[in-house]
């Protein structure tokens, strides 16, 4: 019976965003827990660059893709012996009309959806978005080359099939 009442920490980073038909209000709402416990939390912006195109290699798993020469800004999270982690693959983006979600996959291509207004989500520590109606371009949007590049993923990497 203890055990029932015993705390046990988890890491699960998670979103809650709720459209303004699904609050009592009408407003949005958007709000994240952090997993990581009470230590300084750094946001880092990286500027657009013009240089050579480069390779990225996950350190996580078998994922490696190349980078456009031309590379846009995007915020990341903290850098630890060189290696930059905790990367902001989600976020969120609220006004007082509409939410919208966004994830990024290594930073050069990326997809949106809108959260209904009459809906919320709860969302993960991980990515996902899964089928996108690109034709719909008042509820989803995506990077230009994100077809391609999932194309192309899913032919060289043998992880994605399982």
């Amino acid at each position: 019976m203890a055990a029932a009442f015993t705390a046990t920490p988890v890491k699960a980073c998670t979103t809650v965003v709720d459209g303004k038909k699904a609050t009592t209000d009408g407003s949005t709402l958007v709000a994240r827990n952090e997993d990581v416990g009470a230590w300084s939390k750094h946001f880092y912006v990286h500027q657009a660059t013009s240089n050579d195109p480069t390779t990225y290699v996950s350190e996580d798993n078998v994922f490696k893709t190349s980078l456009p020469k031309t590379a846009l800004r995007y915020p990341d999270g903290e850098q630890v012996n060189g290696q930059w982690i905790f990367g902001e693959n989600g976020v969120s983006f609220s006004d007082k009309n509409e939410i919208w979600y966004m994830e990024i996959g290594s930073g050069h291509t990326w997809a949106a959806v809108r959260v209904p207004d009459n809906k919320y989500a709860v969302i993960p520590n991980q990515m996902v978005i899964g089928k996108l109606n690109l034709k719909d371009s008042k509820n989803y949007m995506a990077s230009t080359n994100l077809v391609k590049k999932v194309k192309a993923w899913s032919q060289r990497s043998s992880w994605l099939a399982m």
